[in-house]
């Protein structure tokens, strides 16, 4: 027998499940601020800084460990992302979003 449960979910919950329902968050705003961070800010009014200095690892993001190069990030309205143009990299709002999630 199942049961159903009368919790009050809790903002961490309420997070959890807007994430899973919008997969692809859509990115507003990001500039950057030192170093290996940037501000972020989404379309659901999440903002903050994320710190990259353990992500840029593996070939396809070696030009991004030179700290001139990283502090060259363009926000893409197009796209709504963030990209270089040295090494033609860029990288997804959704796991922009997810190391957003992880600060805060």
């Amino acid at each position: 027998m199942s049961t159903i449960s009368t919790r009050i979910p809790s903002e961490k919950d309420v997070s959890i499940l807007q994430t899973l329902v919008e997969p692809n968050p859509q990115l507003s705003g990001a500039r950057h601020v030192g170093d290996y961070q940037m501000w972020l800010r989404f379309a659901d009014g999440r903002e903050g800084i994320v710190d990259f200095s353990d992500d840029l690892w593996g070939e396809d993001l070696k030009p991004l460990q030179d700290p001139s190069t990283f502090a060259e990030l363009k926000f893409d309205d197009a796209i709504a992302t963030l990209s270089w143009e040295r090494g033609g990299i860029d990288i997804s709002p959704a796991y922009l979003y997810s190391k957003l999630e992880s600060v805060q």
